[in-house]
């Protein structure tokens, strides 16, 4: 028999610097970020951090990111898939996405969009001034 796959509800999407677990479901958070002010372009982020809280997911989901330059549409960057592990419907699952070495052509904004299961389940904006 096939094993199901529900793609979850994102409770939250977040850009930083890096996060650190702790046990019993804390995490914190470091250098939360919604822009960047790099001194010349194309600009190559070396990284960043994606953090999503996930819930009402089952199975094993597949994942990735995709970044977009939101005027356009154009797609600058997608992540390589990976899997969240969802052992029932009431888990929340955290995902943290280390993104390196990504290059930005220009300034303006840009979509960060998270896909499970090949559907869209959150976005959040960076802006690079």
């Amino acid at each position: 028999m096939p094993s199901t796959t529900i793609v979850p509800v994102a409770q939250a999407l977040y850009l930083c610097d890096g996060h650190i677990g702790y046990p019993g479901g804390k995490t914190d958070l470091m250098g939360l970020l919604n822009s960047i002010r790099p001194g010349m372009y194309p600009h190559v982020q070396k990284h960043f951090v994606v953090f999503a809280r996930l819930r009402q997911g089952l199975g094993h989901v597949p994942f990735y990111v995709d970044i977009r330059f939101a005027q356009t549409q154009q797609l600058i960057h997608v992540s390589s898939t990976h899997i969240l592990v969802f052992v029932d419907r009431d888990s929340v699952v955290e995902m943290a996405l280390t993104m390196k070495d990504v290059r930005f052509p220009g300034p303006g904004i840009y979509l960060l969009e998270l896909y499970c299961d090949a559907q869209w389940v959150a976005d959040t904006t960076l802006l690079l001034q």
